[in-house]
């Protein structure tokens, strides 16, 4: 009888502790757009899916980029996301679409840069569906990681109790249920334009970003490992998939242009071993496309939307052509970046690549 009575009152301890954790969450998590984003893709089935990191959430425009291949797309890019977060992407949407090209844009500084570990920076998961798929990412990235922040996520959120009516009034919403972006805070620079695509004020001011410098012995072979898993799913479902860099701001280029040479060398070669086209868009000639350091919104490489815009013009130019078999290299790409980036002027004493947060950052593999 005792032992009965223990374990009730235990069954209603915990009951309370998960009916509390919900409602705190509830009412302090702050909607996210990766929730809207994996909404979208489960609601378009696009033939185009596009995965990497802000780079190209800022960078890839989804309507020019549909307009350019003539065919449906989702840009899956987002601020945070490793290739084990991009692989759970891909899985999940060959689970509720067809896609039929995969282009995965390559951020070089993600694969030496450990995961940061805080659940507020895991943006894929957060917003990832609930799902058999989900519990397996979570086994495979967050469990090893701040689990305790996946359960307990109020945790994050405590600076954010004195906004808690308009929190709870925002999920309460039509617009909540409806996936609106509408009930995301953002940037006050920054505009949602669907699918994706962020795009960037020229209000707003440069932001003091540094680059991470190329360094091979900190590759982590996890990273390269989920490009694999990638490029074997697509393939055993039939889907074509090409690597991209998207173009970066063209001092920084310029000025660590043997860096970035060294990290373009690394990337083809892999891309080689996978038997997979690699397209660099840093080495576009200017005259395929015009850009300057005003065209990106800090030193590291994001653009403004107008220029977003216009590369993406240029970017579904060269993948159509790419998935036809018909592009010429040459028309749009030099060979050497030096060359290519020869007539812009490089700082004497600014330092742009942060070799120290390497250093700091690099523990884990």
């Amino acid at each position: 009888m005792k032992k009965k009575k223990s374990f009730t009152l235990t069954a209603v301890f915990v009951a309370l502790v998960v009916v509390l954790n919900n409602l705190l969450n509830f009412m302090l998590v702050q909607p996210g757009l990766t929730r809207v984003m994996f909404h979208e893709l489960e609601t378009t089935n696009p033939d185009c899916l596009v995965l990497g990191t802000s780079h190209g959430s800022y960078g890839i425009a989804t309507d020019e980029l549909e307009s350019g291949l003539d065919a449906g797309a989702m840009n899956m890019c987002i601020g945070g996301e490793y290739m084990i977060d991009a692989y759970y992407t891909l899985q999940y949407a060959i689970k509720i679409s067809s896609p039929k090209v995969v282009v995965l844009d390559i951020d070089y500084q993600y694969l030496i840069n450990r995961h940061d570990e805080s659940i507020l920076f895991h943006q894929v998961y957060n917003g990832y569906p609930d799902s058999l798929l989900k519990v397996s990412y979570f086994f495979s990235r967050i469990a090893k990681e701040e689990y305790r922040g996946a359960f307990l996520k109020w945790t994050n959120y405590w600076q954010c109790y004195y906004m808690i009516d308009k929190t709870v009034a925002k999920k309460l919403s039509d617009d909540y249920k409806e996936y609106s972006p509408d009930v995301v805070s953002m940037d006050k620079n920054d505009v949602y334009e669907g699918k994706g695509f962020i795009n960037k004020s020229k209000n707003a001011s440069k932001a003091k970003t540094t680059v991470l410098g190329w360094d091979e012995s900190l590759v982590a072979q996890s990273e390269c490992q989920y490009i694999e898993k990638m490029v074997e799913l697509c393939r055993k479902n039939d889907i074509q998939i090409v690597f991209t860099t998207v173009t970066q701001d063209p001092r920084t280029v310029a000025q660590y242009a043997e860096k970035f040479a060294q990290a373009d060398s690394y990337i083809r070669n892999l891309a080689q071993k996978l038997n997979v086209e690699y397209y660099n868009f840093n080495y576009l000639t200017f005259e395929a496309f015009d850009r300057e350091e005003g065209d990106f919104w800090d030193r590291e490489g994001h653009m403004y939307g107008d220029t977003a815009k216009r590369f993406t013009k240029v970017y579904a130019e060269v993948l159509k052509k790419a998935l036809a078999g018909s592009l010429k290299k040459s028309d749009y790409f030099g060979e050497d970046l030096k060359e290519i980036y020869k007539d812009v002027a490089v700082p004497d004493n600014t330092t742009l690549m942060n070799n120290v947060t390497i250093k700091i950052k690099a523990k884990a593999k």
